[in-house]
């Protein structure tokens, strides 16, 4: 272990040297508190420093000081050398960030001691900064592959807020449930390649997915060229209906007319519609599967009742359908929202009211 041995008296720091180099620890020397920091921001093998309390330019206090708070993950331990054998010089040294202290003249025995000390502390640290460089690498993987179904301030959330009762199994949550579907997709899919399919429907599912995420929806799965997400689950959002509604505007308006323009540009047709079902009430948000594979969904009469309505819409102007119960949780009611008409869902006793967006 490198060892700096910091005084203003060449008699002092010879002896210092001499004595770490006898006890199997490489030396390096400083004459005055600048020279010490200086030496330690060059050369981040020093494990430890042993250092005079009075010295020019920086005091023993203050090189300590320095080192605590400037060097961030790096550790180095360090030892304190007065002449002051008191309990208070003691107290003060150690306030000022020192791991321990020793008191001229100097006693080989305790030198080897600290020495010791040193070398086991400095070891530990090092493990330590290794250990959390790797649950960085470890979160940050982690939060990569949260951040392809929901936005990154979600997935930091779902992580680090599991003290806090988030998580993916087994919660009932207050949300809105999203289908989309292109129209006509399965007809174009039967006269195109396979490479053609597979590179159409990604650049689909990009554009939608980007319009999902920028309101903080949990994409929950692609099933071929359709799409299931919720607004407001797993984690609780006062506005997940808005969020959905705002989100299938930016699909319809957006990100289909970018896609339908893609398509014109790779000589593909003019593109496609699409048809979008919302509703919204209570969900069971969690994990389904075994324990070899687990996938994350929301179950409930709200979903089978979105999926149902993204199916209705076929054969009608409307590509979005939204719920009576979904216009009822908007904190804000769009103007162009419009009542279309009351259906009869499969598995409800009453008619449910749709509305629509303002289109064509």
């Amino acid at each position: 272990m490198k060892v700096l041995c910091v005084s203003d008296s060449p008699t002092w720091r010879l002896l210092l040297q001499r004595s770490v180099e006898a006890l199997g620890h490489e030396p390096l020397a400083a004459a005055d508190g600048e020279e010490a920091w200086a030496e330690i921001c060059s050369d981040e093998g020093i494990g430890a420093c042993v250092t005079d309390r009075q010295l020019p330019n920086m005091s023993g206090d203050e090189l300590i000081a320095k080192v605590r708070s400037e060097l961030g993950s790096r550790y180095i331990y360090t030892v304190l050398l007065t002449a002051q054998d008191t309990a208070e010089d003691a107290i003060a040294g150690m306030e000022a960030g020192a791991d321990d202290y020793l008191v001229k003249p100097l006693d080989q025995v305790a030198l080897a001691t600290r020495l010791i000390a040193a070398a086991r502390v400095t070891e530990l640290h090092q493990t330590i900064a290794e250990q959390q460089a790797e649950i960085t690498r470890l979160y940050g993987k982690l939060k990569d592959a949260f951040r392809r179904f929901v936005p990154e301030s979600v997935a930091d959330q779902i992580i680090t807020r599991s003290d806090e009762g988030v998580r993916l199994g087994g919660v009932s949550r207050t949300a809105t449930v999203m289908f989309s579907d292109l129209r006509g997709f399965t007809q174009f899919s039967e006269h195109q390649g396979p490479e053609q399919v597979i590179d159409v429907v990604n650049r689909y599912l990009g554009e939608m997915s980007e319009a999902i995420l920028a309101e903080e929806g949990t994409i929950v799965a692609y099933m071929g060229d359709g799409i299931m997400a919720v607004f407001g689950a797993p984690l609780e959002q006062e506005d997940h209906a808005d969020r959905a509604l705002r989100a299938a505007r930016a699909m319809l308006d957006i990100h289909l007319p970018r896609f339908s323009e893609w398509m014109k540009s790779e000589g593909l047709g003019e593109g496609f519609r699409m048809g979008i079902g919302l509703n919204s009430g209570e969900v069971i948000s969690g994990n389904v599967g075994s324990e070899k594979r687990l996938e994350y969904t929301a179950l409930g009469d709200t979903t089978n009742t979105a999926a149902r309505l993204e199916g209705m819409t076929k054969g009608t102007p409307h590509q979005l359908y939204c719920s009576e119960t979904t216009k009822a949780m908007l904190i804000e009611s769009p103007e162009d929202l419009i009542f279309v008409n009351e259906v009869d869902i499969r598995g409800r006793e009453q008619p449910l009211g749709v509305w629509s967006l303002g289109e064509g």
